[in-house]
């Protein structure tokens, strides 16, 4: 066969193998492809040309102001007046005992109850039209913490270790001599996220403080008559 034919039937193959491949019946049904979405049209909206105007504040209504003026009063009959005179349904406990002395012009109901408070071992509450004042002692009132319930510890360590080595040949009969240094870096970075250990243990102190008397009866009470107990045994 000649030359020139071997040649052409050559040619004719590589141009075959270069031809890309179509496939008639479309890609396989596992074949990954976008889902056709029909393409929207619309008109671009025009600019705002100017912002809404807030509406204009309201004006707060006059919070009711008293006048109280008193020299070595008991707390309990200046309570009820106070109460009295606002119009409020008022719950006094019967441990609420002092005098109170107070010179105030145009305050406010809360800021009365405050400044008494600073005179005499009481706390009130104020829930809408009612006033309950009770002596200032230990109480459970339940908080909302959001936090995650977890504790976390981390730790990471950096070692590194150098090591230098020379070495010598001695003349004559003796042997060769060498020297080295050896040394060794490591660094050790600890991290503890304990958030309910920290407000366990905080709570706990403030429960201890010294300047507290706690009810009859309480935990924090057994505890510290138990501890006695123990010591005088």
């Amino acid at each position: 066969m000649p030359l020139k034919i071997l040649s052409a039937i050559f040619l004719a193959l590589l141009l075959g193998a270069c031809t890309p491949t179509t496939l008639s019946g479309g890609p396989a049904p596992a074949h990954l492809q976008a889902d056709s979405v029909a393409s929207t049209s619309g008109v671009i909206p025009a600019p705002v040309q100017q912002s809404l105007s807030l509406p204009r504040p309201r004006p707060a209504g006059k919070t009711e102001t008293y006048s109280v003026v008193v020299n070595s009063v008991a707390v309990h009959d200046l309570l009820f007046a106070l109460a009295r005179d606002a119009k409020l349904n008022v719950d006094i406990h019967p441990g609420i005992v002092g005098e109170v002395t107070l010179n105030a012009i145009d305050q406010t109901l809360p800021q009365l109850l405050t400044r008494i408070s600073k005179q005499v071992d009481m706390r009130f509450e104020l829930d809408g039209p009612n006033l309950a004042v009770m002596p200032d002692t230990p109480y459970l009132k339940n908080y909302k913490v959001d936090y995650v319930n977890i504790s976390r510890d981390v730790t990471g360590t950096i070692a590194t270790n150098t090591q230098i080595s020379t070495s010598a040949l001695a003349t004559g009969s003796g042997g060769a001599a060498g020297t080295g240094n050896t040394s060794r870096i490591q660094i050790e970075n600890k991290s503890n996220n304990r958030f309910w250990a920290s407000l366990e243990k905080n709570l706990k102190d403030l429960l201890h403080e010294t300047d507290k008397i706690f009810p009859e009866g309480t935990t924090e009470t057994v505890t510290e008559n138990d501890r006695d107990g123990d010591r005088g045994g």
